[in-house]
């Protein structure tokens, strides 16, 4: 498989042992879908699919469950671990994934409402996806994968992970004292992207992240666990 987004690719017909090799339109590495465009389009629907499939499983066989906790571990084992894994990698940036993502666990958070309170919310005529969220005491996934992003750039920082093909991309800004007395400057120095390609990619992306959290919070200083 190639990776390219050229609308005529050249493709070479490569040979092991004088056998040609079989080219492929996805490959999965570590539970990730790659596709030559590598856009994780792929990779979304079938996690989406799975985690309704396995969602599906644990409403049914729940249905008379009285422990929240035990709901509760089911879904976060069975369901949202799908939803989360390698999320680092690729997190989409398009609104209409992140929807479909969302979809599930508000699925889920309903029931649990229901559960809860003895009231089903009548999405959304009744009950605003962040109130439920709320009174179930669950984040946005995105909120989540946001997190997840700033807590591995931090662990790279502070040399608890290791990956040096990634920390040589990590640039601290380091801003005059005429900038400081202003704003709080960015602790991070994020590429100028002259294509969305590179405004999207996962490091681009969590540099930003970092930076937006900074703002608010020491990201060196507080605890990411």
């Amino acid at each position: 498989m190639s990776f390219t987004r050229a609308r005529a690719p050249l493709w070479h017909q490569y040979r092991v042992k004088g056998e040609p090799m079989q080219r492929v339109s996805q490959v999965r590495d570590l539970g990730v879908v790659f596709t030559p465009e590598l856009t994780f389009r792929e990779h979304i629907n079938k996690i989406c699919r799975k985690a309704y499939r396995n969602l599906g499983f644990v409403l049914r066989q729940t249905q008379g469950f009285t422990n929240i906790t035990t709901l509760r571990v089911l879904y976060d084992t069975l369901v949202r671990s799908h939803l989360e894994h390698s999320a680092v990698i690729w997190a989409p940036h398009e609104a209409k994934y992140s929807v479909m993502l969302e979809r599930v666990q508000n699925k889920f958070t309903r029931h649990l409402y229901f559960k809860l309170y003895g009231v089903y919310p009548f999405y959304p005529l009744m009950y605003p996806t962040l109130f439920v969220l709320g009174m179930v005491g669950y984040n946005e996934l995105r909120v989540r994968r946001d997190f997840a992003l700033v807590a591995y750039v931090v662990k790279l920082l502070r040399g608890v992970a290791h990956n040096p093909g990634v920390l040589r991309h990590l640039q601290l800004c380091v801003p005059d004292r005429y900038v400081w007395k202003r704003r709080r400057p960015p602790l991070l120095a994020a590429p100028a992207a002259r294509n969305n390609l590179l405004a999207r990619a996962p490091l681009t992306r969590a540099m930003r992240v970092v930076n937006e959290v900074h703002e608010r919070v020491d990201v060196l200083c507080c605890n990411s666990t």
